[in-house]
């Protein structure tokens, strides 16, 4: 009886809705229809402020609609993004083990995620302060709330500021929405097994005779994966383990396991308790591993499998609450609010403690050379470091616009932008360094319950950023050319930001093992000024020209010009083009933040040629970074060329070239590029660039103990590539088919760096595939749809021009089924040929960033509308 009940309320329900839907639509639907004969809508476009009828601009813009994120297999606005053509070298996405790990970005043209403009409805949307403040976190926008995304690959500094050096992403939020939408799913990675990630979301709106309020939440959470759950992440040790020697023949081992360094540093021991400890824990924790090759002849380390423990992907848990309305509160004024809430929990996973065991006694049981010495160890009483981020965005907006009848229905728009993100991170069983000092200067056994407990550590980071932004603008006609009237904008903005991440009194006072970081802050006012017209010269040739002026409060103005021309060459062919300067102004984190601590993995040439080492490995080497309050800022050329042809009624085609320029590139150099630039003369040794080295022995250089590197102005990055969409839809007989191919070459990626090395086309290298293509096409036959999605990133060499790596391939398939008022159905399976992510020639996984470690995934999901 109660399921019959409801299912009469929910028929009851959907009748009236539709009722009430058609109500409000019809005048509405009407008026349009009547319109149209007179006039046509004009819209605005990402890249111009300028509204007009022509959808197809003097500027490239690619559309990703929620529809397409469907079908792609995407679960998070950033997978979405991160899975286009043209994010071309990927980007970063939940990594476990740092303060980080929950976050996401989008990096286009492979010109980094800094030099990239996060929109949302063509608003700023301010950058995390965990990444600096410099680069937004996608995953603190709501999948089910959006309507659609545009990228502009363009530059585009002259309308929305300094950072949309490489291009903008604008993400379109659902508005004016009616009706009630449920959706529910969920989904299941064939190697971990059960339900790996789940999505419900409510999105309901309502309109008014003034106004609508759009109202939505969403939550999505998916688990993690740890290494020890994938063949290519988990530690090994492949060929002869007597002979292995480490970092050559090892993955997922660390010479941070109990190792002692000699006193003068020329050999590495295993600890005296090596044994004891691969006896407790076995051998696939602890393991003696010759080191000839990686530290010196004799050497041997006593390593420890982080990577049977640690995990590599983080979880993700959101819940984001989203709110868009608009009021008309007067003739021709409107208000217009938007309010958006996330919280995302994030839980990753380091293996326990890798600390150094400074000035370990001569008598210590581990110690093999009867004198004070240093050991690298790894705690493993004290359990795994665990990752527990908690972020919370604020997002806010409210503001009016309007028209004013007398002037040509003249438009005009001001708003207030407020945006306050509050970055948590909870570190869990660190080393603490005055535990174990305490446990040693009062005679307690390590291994103890009351020593263990002394040297577990608990480290906090929080992140603030807060963003406050005045914005307005007017868009006019005034006079008339040949071709129509043109169009200008003039708008004015001013904004500041406030940055800070803090970290732990201990951890900044370099007294907890296993932490890396320090604190740092700064803030930032910039006012500006841009103007925009659009000029149709005659009927087939429109020019755009563009200018904003910046005036930033920590390092002075600059003034960003852009010029573009459309020709609609024919009725289905235009052409178009334009050149733009850009600046992108130094993050805050660059210029302000203290010393920082990482342990990077690197390559030692010097070391290896010193010694006589001819396949030189790579490893970890301690590495402090340095800020710099000198920095200025970069600069930038971007032009581009193309042609949109819809052949047929059909079909068309996109053909964009594009090429940036960027001078006084702001970079962090690598701590292998320091260790051969002091090696070689080409970098002179100062206070940030060092290279701390053990003592040189018989004449061989001593092994790199410590680096200290920075940021600095100076290198030169070119990008050069084309872009080539097709996109056709037609309707036959047995169905409709929709099919959109986007795809991208970069055909010149060059650093020249300050020092005047060479200049190197690395395109096509490790990291930096040269082509990237997305293939979607989708069958609908009554109530039934099919869609077939292929992401392609073609094969790399592994290092310069050697050693080919592997192309891949990803099909993800679905099908849906509209079951009319009961709702759709949704049946997907990414990577339908559970492909491996790209592994380099020893096998090892090495880019996350480009390719994903998910495997087969199967998902379903229902959703229901009123």
């Amino acid at each position: 009886m109660h399921k019959n009940n409801l299912l009469a309320n929910s028929v009851r329900l959907a009748l009236v809705s539709g009722a009430m839907a058609t109500a409000f639509t019809a005048p509405a639907v009407f008026a349009v229809e009547e319109e149209s004969a007179d006039s046509v809508e004009r819209i605005e476009v990402t890249g111009s402020r300028i509204k007009r009828s022509d959808l197809e601009g003097a500027s490239p813009v690619t559309t990703i609609t929620a529809e397409d994120m469907q079908v792609e297999g995407n679960f998070t606005v950033a997978d979405a993004l991160r899975n286009s053509n043209l994010n071309s070298f990927g980007s970063f996405s939940e990594r476990s083990g740092s303060s980080a790990q929950s976050q996401a970005t989008i990096n286009l043209r492979g010109a980094g995620s800094s030099r990239t403009l996060v929109l949302i409805d063509g608003k700023r949307f301010p950058g995390s302060p965990t990444l600096g403040g410099a680069s937004a976190n996608l995953n603190a926008i709501p999948m089910a709330a959006v309507e659609r995304i545009e990228i502009l690959t363009d530059g585009a500094s002259s309308t929305y500021g300094s950072d949309a050096i490489a291009g903008v992403v604008n993400i379109i939020m659902k508005k004016n929405f009616q009706g009630l939408e449920f959706n529910v799913g969920g989904g299941s990675r064939e190697r971990d097994g059960g339900l790996t990630s789940k999505e419900f979301s409510v999105v309901a709106g309502y309109e008014m005779d003034k106004g609508n309020i759009t109202f939505a939440f969403d939550h999505q959470d998916r688990k993690g994966i740890s290494d020890a759950d994938r063949d290519y992440t988990a530690a090994k040790i492949n060929g002869d383990y007597d002979t292995a020697q480490a970092y050559i023949d090892t993955d997922g081992w660390s010479y941070y396991g109990a190792t002692v360094l000699s006193p003068d540093y020329s050999t590495a021991s295993a600890s005296l308790l090596c044994d004891d400890l691969i006896a407790e824990y076995g051998s696939d924790t602890f393991r003696k591993v010759k080191a000839d090759t990686h530290w010196g002849p004799g050497s041997e380390y006593c390593m420890y499998a982080y990577g049977n423990v640690s995990y590599n992907k983080a979880s993700i848990d959101r819940n984001t609450v989203y709110v868009d309305s608009n009021y008309e509160i007067a003739e021709d004024v409107e208000w217009f609010g938007r309010i958006m809430v996330t919280q995302n929990k994030s839980f990753g996973r380091y293996a326990p403690p890798a600390a150094q065991w400074q000035n370990m006694a001569a008598d210590n049981p581990h110690n093999p050379y009867g004198e004070e010495v240093l050991g690298l160890f790894r705690w493993v009483d004290i359990g795994t470091r665990d990752g527990n981020v908690d972020d919370y965005n604020q997002d806010y907006l409210t503001g009016l616009r309007g028209t004013i009848s007398a002037w040509n229905d003249a438009s005009w728009e001001f708003y207030y932008h407020y945006n306050q993100a509050d970055n948590k991170s909870i570190g869990e069983y660190y080393l603490s360094y005055a535990g174990l000092a305490y446990n040693e200067k009062n005679g307690i056994d390590l291994g103890s319950e009351q020593g263990v407990n002394n040297m577990k550590a608990t480290t906090l980071t929080q992140g603030k950023a807060i963003f406050n932004q005045y914005n307005a603008g007017i868009n006019f006609d005034v006079f008339e050319l040949p071709g129509g009237e043109a169009g200008h904008y003039f708008g004015m903005e001013y904004f500041e930001q406030d940055f800070s991440e803090v970290y732990d009194a201990q951890s900044e006072a370099g007294l907890i093992g296993g932490s890396a970081g320090n604190s740092s802050g700064g803030d930032r006012q910039v006012w500006a000024a841009f103007y925009e017209v659009v000029l149709p010269v005659i009927d087939s040739v429109e020019v755009n020209l563009a200018v904003r002026y910046d005036d930033y409060s920590d390092f002075g103005g600059n003034t960003a010009p852009k010029a573009s021309v459309r020709w609609q060459a024919l009725e289905n062919l235009v052409v178009r083009g334009s050149y733009s300067e850009a600046f992108r102004a130094p993050a805050l984190d660059q210029l302000y933040a203290a010393t920082t601590f990482s342990a990077e993995t690197a390559t030692d040439y010097a070391f290896c040629e010193s010694n006589g080492i001819a396949d030189c490995p790579s490893g970890q080497v301690d590495t402090y970074i340095s800020a710099n309050d000198n920095l200025g800022p970069e600069t930038s050329k971007y032009t581009n060329l193309g042609l949109a042809w819809d052949i047929i009624d059909e079909f068309g085609v996109k053909v964009d070239y594009f090429n940036l320029n960027i001078d006084n590139v702001i970079s962090q150099r690598s701590s292998t590029s320091v260790m051969e630039g002091i090696a070689d003369g080409s970098l002179t040794p100062t206070s940030t660039f060092y290279v701390k080295r053990a003592p040189t022995t018989n004449g061989k250089l001593g092994k790199a103990l410590e680096v200290g590197t920075g940021y600095a102005n100076g290198d030169k990055l070119e990008i050069e590539g084309i872009d080539v969409a097709f996109n056709s839809s037609f309707e036959t007989s047995v169905g409709d088919f929709r099919i959109n191919w986007q795809n991208s070459f970069i055909t010149k990626y060059i650093v020249e760096d300050a020092a005047g090395g060479d200049a190197v086309n690395t395109s096509g290298w490790a990291g930096q595939p040269d082509y990237r293509s997305n293939f979607t096409t989708i069958y609908t036959i009554s109530d039934h749809s099919f869609s077939w999605n292929a992401n392609y990133i073609s094969s790399t060499y592994e290092t310069k021009e050697e050693g080919k790596l592997d192309d891949w391939l990803i099909h993800n398939v679905s099908y849906g089924y509209d079951i009319g008022s009961f709702g759709t159905i949704r049946l997907s399976v990414n990577n339908l040929t559970d492909e491996d992510p790209v592994l380099s020639s020893d096998g090892k996984y090495e880019d996350p960033s480009l390719y994903n470690n998910y495997g087969r995934e199967y998902r379903a999901s229902y959703t229901l509308k009123f």
